[in-house]
């Protein structure tokens, strides 16, 4: 068990090295570096010295053969098929332990989808809708490998202590919680797939006048037919839109996370439970602080990586928040069940009962 524990982290720490390697090659323009799938202008390498370059402009007459773009996208794809090989060998020995074998079944029937919306991101130039697709693939794989990391965890799970069964009230809180946040980050992917992120400089919205140009008709329209997406295709009324919809579900996405952040910290007597809880806050804060360097310094790149890297870790805790919420709240209705209905052997209640 310790070995597949030891799988699962290498794996776990891939996927967030595969995360945040695919968010600096979308904003570094070179999600087409490659104009093919699974190879590189026809080769398993990209073109880097001057007659591979030749021959890839020879044989894509069409495409601008750019070196660095294309060893950007390259590597992001050598390490996301190593990250699919390493969820494959999950799989494999998962056959073998008492528990975790459905959840390492969903792990590979997610890898096998991602890399076939990582074809379709190449071959259908962009398309904003199967970018967004893409990212929550990414982000849905950090969240499971996640939860099969704890369902793997040695330690032995708490005892219910007398506040947990309070916790029951919090869980359509939490479930809100998971809701918005997976809204958001498909604003956030939509805003970027969009090219929107830097449309609007000013807080906390936009630059006076955005209302009149709002619509939100246009930020959801489908832009389908386009012979590439890359750089964008929507007008400005649209990005806007877009961008506008994205700082809003920020703030909205901020108060119900921090609200159930604060009554996880003041009801919850676990100290596993309070602990997620902080962990959630903390990615929180800081994912609101990225946010607001993105507007201040106009998408830096690097804040950029980091803010959708957070989004992911933010996403994956929130996961374990709400998993955590059901398991101790579940564990104090059944003490209150035990309690109710007394001991087992010639308890004061027993009695009666089997009279009836």
């Amino acid at each position: 068990m310790t070995r597949v524990r030891w799988l699962v982290d290498a794996t776990l720490v891939l996927a967030l090295a595969v995360i945040a390697l695919g968010a600096y090659t979308r904003l570094t323009d070179a999600g087409l570096g490659c104009p093919d799938w699974p190879g590189c202008y026809g080769r398993l390498t990209p073109p880097v010295h001057d007659e591979h370059i030749a021959a890839a402009q020879a044989r894509f007459p069409a495409a601008q053969v750019d070196p660095f773009k294309a060893r950007n996208e390259m590597v992001h794809r050598y390490l996301a098929g190593l990250l699919g090989l390493c969820v494959l060998a999950i799989f494999a020995v998962s056959r073998r332990l008492p528990r975790g074998r459905g959840l390492a079944a969903a792990l590979l029937a997610l890898v096998v989808l991602q890399a076939a919306l990582g074809m379709w991101t190449v071959t259908l130039s962009l398309m904003p809708v199967v970018v967004v697709a893409h990212l929550f693939g990414g982000f849905a794989l950090l969240s499971m490998l996640a939860l099969l990391r704890v369902e793997l965890g040695h330690d032995r799970p708490e005892p219910a202590r007398p506040a947990e069964p309070g916790l029951v009230r919090l869980l359509p809180l939490a479930w809100l919680a998971v809701v918005v946040l997976l809204a958001q980050i498909a604003l956030g992917g939509w805003t970027s797939a969009n090219y929107a992120a830097a449309v609007c400089h000013q807080l906390p919205l936009c630059e006076s006048g955005w209302s009149a140009r709002f619509s939100l008709r246009a930020a959801f329209g489908l832009p389908l037919g386009h012979e590439t997406y890359e750089f964008g295709v929507l007008p400005y009324e649209a990005r806007m839109s877009i961008h506008v919809l994205h700082r809003i579900g920020a703030l909205v996405a901020t108060a119900v996370l921090a609200s159930l952040v604060l009554l996880c910290r003041r009801r919850a007597a676990s100290v596993r439970l309070r602990r997620l809880a902080a962990a959630v806050g903390a990615l929180l804060v800081l994912q609101v602080t990225l946010g607001l360097v993105n507007v201040v310094g106009q998408v830096p790149l690097f804040n950029a990586v980091a803010h959708n890297l957070t989004a992911a870790c933010l996403l994956a805790a929130l996961v374990l928040l709400v998993r955590q919420i059901r398991v101790n709240a579940a564990r104090g209705a059944g003490a209150r069940g035990r309690a109710w209905a007394g001991p087992s052997h010639g308890g004061a209640l027993e009695g009666p009962l089997r009279a009836r």
